[in-house]
């Protein structure tokens, strides 16, 4: 017997899948918009806020609409695909550094790429090690 916090759960997900499909399936202008449109009472503000005719807004397909109520919802999984379509111009910006004509801006750059890749090198540590027994343990029964 399913509850109804399962049932909560199976609608929270079925809607989150369903946001993410609409979002691959957007325009940078329409997802702008429906960033937009959660802090404005109406098409037009949103429209106008990001710089684009409100005529467009009204040209667009349903699935528009069904983001921004989707988005109210869910604001994280908007978020999210925002990031991943910056990343890849992320990327290009912070490997472009390899070719800056500072140095040291190449260094930390190909040091950052590095990391990101192979893991931080391992620093050994040295040094004695004191440990103090405080309250009611017993250290022979460690």
């Amino acid at each position: 017997m399913i509850v109804s916090s399962e049932i909560q759960e199976i609608t929270e997900n079925d809607r989150i899948e369903q946001l993410a499909t609409i979002l691959e399936q957007l325009t940078t202008d329409q997802v702008r918009f429906i960033v937009a449109r959660q802090d404005c009472s109406t098409d037009k503000q949103a429209a106008d806020e990001i710089g684009i005719s409100v005529e467009t807004v009204y040209h667009w397909a349903p699935i528009v609409k069904e983001a921004v109520r989707l988005m109210a919802l869910d604001g994280l999984i908007v978020a999210q695909h925002i990031r991943r379509r910056a990343l890849a111009k992320a990327m290009l910006v912070k490997a472009g550094g390899l070719d800056s004509i500072r140095e040291g801006i190449q260094q930390r750059v190909a040091t950052e790429i590095i990391e990101w890749e192979m893991g931080k090198a391992a620093q050994p540590v040295e040094g004695n090690i004191i440990v103090e027994y405080t309250g009611n343990i017993n250290p022979e029964e460690l």
